[in-house]
């Protein structure tokens, strides 16, 4: 994937610094919300949930958040007074950053598969890590699904690996645990009740882990820790208590997605006895040199009138390396596969799973982008945002064209976003919102429900105006050629000089785009082009010079008279009046297609032609009882209604684009074709496909997809003699 033609990348880049610099917070009102450095220390404890009433839909979306919490295996913590993208505690390789997790779930025929991306993806040895785990979870969750049985946790190897995988995650809030006074744990739970024990108990236990690094002893802790998570508060809470509490809510969160896991296992038992979990080889980053980002981030500060920014700012913000790396987001990146490389017969669950809240940039884009699956804006939800800026965040370009207009418009809408955001901010410090949830409450477990319904901004109200297509007019002259004309009112056939044209962009017929037209006109006058044609191939004839191939064109409205030399050539006097026939002149051009290049030329019908009239008969005879000029017709009359559908599609289209859509449309003109085709409300083309023949080698199997019509969906199969 390449970055997005058409965009300044760059120019977002600063823009999303700037408003980093001057505002990272954002507030809750303009929410419509991981990145290079996420901050959980305020790990909040409330889980947003996938706004559905349906038990199934809820139990999914909690499985999609266990899952990415799972594999977010590591946690960055900063050392005191040190920045935390460059000295750790606990996590010396830095990866706790990149480990941010992300999930989603595609259903196929009944068959689950649930895809995993990290922010900056991982290492060698971390790929394999991951990976086996991905394995063992997929047989270890299908055999529960086909059992109907719950493994016991103490005889349970899958529990084991998964501590061994989480540790060092598990080793931070251990050691968080350990650093609290007896008083701050125990205030944390109401007084006399069980909890106060089992915190006492538990905070016992991180001060042995803390000597001897037991494993026995972290199951022990992990186990407690999963039990507290579910006691009551106590009506007051010290700053040092809340926070001691986290820690063990965030301790115990990895058996509670265990039980996640086998409890959904068992819900779901039809379609997860199938299920696969496959791990998502991250993008990559974009880079970009200091010098470049800083100057169009002052040049950016200058525009919005704001104080030239000082050095320290600056390099607070963007660190001290002398390259700016951007990376896509694990959410991001969950969404350009699902919408690129999933088939029309796989259908994407409406919610991606996270380790953490989604930042402000992913945030905003998840509630703006147009789902190319469904064509509506918001349809993938998360558990909600932390509402923080995060700059060092970009997408990359799918394959798809559809996508590729859909991101750049949502990318614009917010841009101008920021650029409404920044003349009214100032050096505004905000509380720092949550980033990470323990997926409990503190009232012992009811999940707070809220539906992330956000309306597309910047919607245009202006009503499009509806246009006709202009007569057509012929393109660039190519050449004359020698064609074989049938006069309609029964005088002899003969040659003579027809000029051809290229096919101009709003042509009306319906020949190939390659092809050179025939004008018909000073023959068929305002009729011109309401023509049909079949193509005909002679071989082995004599003389030689008439094999080839040819065209035999005639007009299919009856305004002009039936031809009367095919009328006496069949043997004909009258037609019925639901009977249909070759109208106006009929002729015959010859041209020649290239195998390969496909390129068209025009050729001279020959001179012999005039001698073969029992060819002639027995081509009309055949076309004749096999009902050509009726078939013609008809399937000229649909390719006209296709057309008038079509043009109606980009009007409705062009009429919902938002000020941002249409003005990328002038980049991309050809895409208010592109998605009145795939994009329209009836019939939309879902997918199509050309693959080579399994039945007949050497020739190409083309398959489409379309989306069932309205009448389709209802189950309409049109009226019967007793309804009229």
């Amino acid at each position: 994937m390449s970055a997005i033609v058409g965009f300044d990348h760059l120019g977002f880049l600063a823009l999303s610094f700037l408003l980093h610099i001057y505002e990272a917070q954002q507030d809750p009102e303009n929410v419509s919300g991981e990145d290079e450095e996420p901050d959980d220390e305020n790990d909040s404890i409330t889980l947003h949930e996938l706004s559905t009433s349906y038990p199934k839909e809820r139990q999914l979306a909690k499985f999609l958040d266990s899952i990415a919490e799972t594999f977010s295996r590591e946690k960055s913590i900063p050392r005191a007074g040190g920045q935390r993208h460059i000295r750790r505690r606990g996590n010396a390789t830095g990866k706790g950053a990149r480990q941010v997790s992300a999930s989603g779930l595609v259903m196929a025929n009944q068959q689950p598969t649930v895809y995993i991306a990290k922010n900056e993806g991982t290492d060698e040895e971390d790929k394999k890590e991951d990976k086996k785990l991905a394995d063992t979870l997929t047989t270890w969750i299908r055999a529960i699904a086909s059992t109907g049985k719950r493994p016991a946790i103490d005889k349970d190897k899958v529990w084991t690996e998964l501590l061994s995988y989480y540790k060092q995650r598990l080793d931070v809030y251990a050691a968080q645990i350990e650093s609290f006074s007896v008083a701050e744990i125990t205030a944390a739970f109401v007084e006399g009740s069980n909890g106060v024990a089992r915190a006492w108990e538990l905070h016992s236990l991180s001060v042995e882990y803390k000597i001897d690094k037991s494993t026995e002893v972290l199951r022990r802790m992990v186990s407690i820790a999963y039990e507290l998570r579910y006691e009551p508060n106590p009506a007051t809470l010290s700053p040092r208590s809340r926070k001691g509490r986290n820690s063990i809510c965030f301790l115990g969160r990895l058996r509670s997605a265990y039980e996640t896991f086998k409890e959904t296992a068992i819900q779901l038992q039809k379609s997860f006895a199938k299920l696969s979990i496959v791990c998502l080889q991250a993008l990559d980053s974009m880079r970009f040199t200091r010098r470049e980002v800083e100057e169009r981030i002052q040049i950016l500060a200058r525009k919005e009138g704001k104080p030239q920014l000082k050095k320290k700012e600056i390099r607070k913000a963007l660190g001290e390396k002398p390259e700016i790396r951007t990376h896509c987001h694990a959410e991001i990146q969950l969404l350009l596969h699902l919408e690129s490389y999933t088939s029309p017969e796989e259908h994407p669950f409406p919610y991606l799973g996270c380790s953490k809240k989604t930042c402000w940039l992913c945030h905003q884009f998840l509630s703006r982008y147009k789902s190319k699956k469904t064509d509506k804006g918001n349809f993938y939800q998360t558990r909600g945002s932390h509402r923080k800026v995060y700059p060092l965040w970009h997408i990359r370009q799918p394959a798809d064209p559809r996508m590729q207009f859909y991101l750049s418009t949502t990318l614009q809408d917010i841009q101008d976003l920021m650029n409404a955001k920044l003349p009214i901010v100032s050096h505004i410090q905000r509380p720092a919102q949550a980033e990470s949830s323990a997926n409990v409450t503190v009232a012992g477990g009811a999940l707070k429900r809220r539906a992330l319904a956000k309306q597309r901004m910047m919607e245009s109200s202006r009503e499009s105006k509806s246009s006709k297509d202009e007569m057509t007019i012929l393109d660039d002259f190519v050449c004359s050629k020698e064609c074989f004309r049938i006069p309609a009112n029964g005088e002899t056939p003969h040659f003579l000089s027809i000029d051809f044209y290229r096919s101009p962009q709003n042509y009306m017929g319906h020949e190939p785009p390659t092809w050179c037209i025939p004008d018909f006109s000073a023959y068929w006058s305002n009729f011109n082009f309401e023509r049909v044609y079949r193509v005909f191939k002679l071989n082995k004839q004599e003389p030689g010079e008439l094999n080839g191939e040819y065209v035999l064109y005639w007009c299919c409205n009856d305004g002009l008279q039936p031809n009367r030399c095919l009328m006496s050539l069949l043997g004909i006097e009258s037609l019925r009046i639901d009977e249909y026939f070759w109208y106006g002149d009929v002729f015959i051009t010859r041209f020649h297609e290239d195998d390969k290049t496909f390129e068209f030329s025009c050729e001279d019908v020959p001179r012999a032609f005039s001698g073969c009239k029992e060819l002639l008969t027995n081509l009309i005879w055949s076309y004749w009882k096999s009902k050509e000029p009726k078939n013609a017709i008809l399937e000229w009359q649909y390719l006209e209604a296709k057309q008038e559908k079509h043009n109606a599609d980009k009007q409705i289209i062009l009429g919902r684009m938002s000020r941002n859509e249409r003005e990328i449309l002038k980049q991309m003109p050809w895409m208010l074709e592109y998605l009145a085709i795939t994009a329209c409300d009836d019939d939309a083309l879902v997918d199509a496909s050309i693959r080579e023949s399994k039945d007949h080698p050497g020739m190409a199997e083309v398959s489409v997809v379309h989306r069932k019509t309205a009448m389709e969906q209802r189950g309409w199969k049109g009226f019967s003699s007793n309804d009229l």
